[in-house]
């Protein structure tokens, strides 16, 4: 039976330790995400840059996350997932990576992030801390913490500037680590009533080089849209119990 406790143990950034022997760490080569038709879309989780993939609740951005992460390790390479969302779901993890979980899942690092103060300093310390050859970085969600964070003007100042100093140092590190980054993000009503927006837009669209939004149309069938860049384009995919698949594309 697979086993999580290699997952359960790397709770801290402090603690990650890794060899980088037989880690084939493929420069400026896409990472799959594990679902063909968000590739598709995306072209890949590209070294470099960040995805931002926001949504409403159920839409599926953790199981995005953990089937990147799945899939990444599933090629020899190493991700890191910065979780805010209290413990981490190593059930549905290790439903998504399947019968590879047990040979996989020493290169799947994890870290629960408690407040947005840990979270400010977990940040800080991947510069020394990541371990040798990871490919992909996430952090679901970039803005949990930081919502909870929110009250008085002067306390959201001192928020926006922190949130603002994570993703730049986050993007600066995809940069020069080849790191590809996948960030997500719950949803805001837009104040004149027209839709929904990630928390923190002007924040988390800044530095995002692409971003998508999840929808739940109904039943396991979700539409991601990528709206940046310009101009946006759908497709129609699967929420199953090994993670996302496709249905076909939708509109161009």
């Amino acid at each position: 039976m697979p086993s999580t406790e290699n997952v359960k143990r790397k709770r801290r950034i402090s603690s990650l330790q890794c060899s980088s022997e037989g880690v084939k760490k493929l420069q400026g080569v896409p990472l799959s995400t594990g679902c063909v038709d968000i590739d598709f879309l995306l072209g890949g989780l590209a070294p470099g840059e960040i995805v931002l993939v926001f949504g409403k609740r159920g839409a599926g951005k953790t199981t995005l996350v953990l089937q990147a992460a799945s899939t990444t390790a599933s090629s020899g390479q190493i991700s890191v997932v910065v979780y805010s969302e209290g413990r981490l779901p190593l059930s549905r993890l290790s439903e998504i990576s399947g019968p590879e979980w047990s040979e996989i899942s020493d290169r799947i690092w994890v870290v629960e992030v408690k407040n947005f103060e840990d979270q400010d300093s977990i940040v800080e310390s991947l510069e020394t801390n990541l371990p040798p050859g990871v490919s992909m970085l996430a952090l679901d969600s970039a803005t949990g913490m930081y919502r909870a964070e929110l009250g008085e003007y002067d306390e959201n100042i001192l928020a926006n500037k922190m949130l603002n100093r994570q993703l730049a140092l986050i993007k600066d590190l995809a940069r020069r680590r080849g790191l590809a980054v996948l960030i997500t993000s719950e949803v805001r009503e837009i104040p004149d009533g027209t839709g929904d927006e990630p928390v923190a837009s002007a924040i988390l669209t800044y530095w995002s080089d692409k971003v998508v939004r999840l929808e739940r149309i109904h039943g396991e069938v979700r539409r991601a849209r990528l709206l940046k860049p310009q101009p946006p384009r759908d497709i129609l995919i699967r929420l199953t119990s090994r993670g996302f698949s496709g249905t076909g594309t939708g509109n161009d």
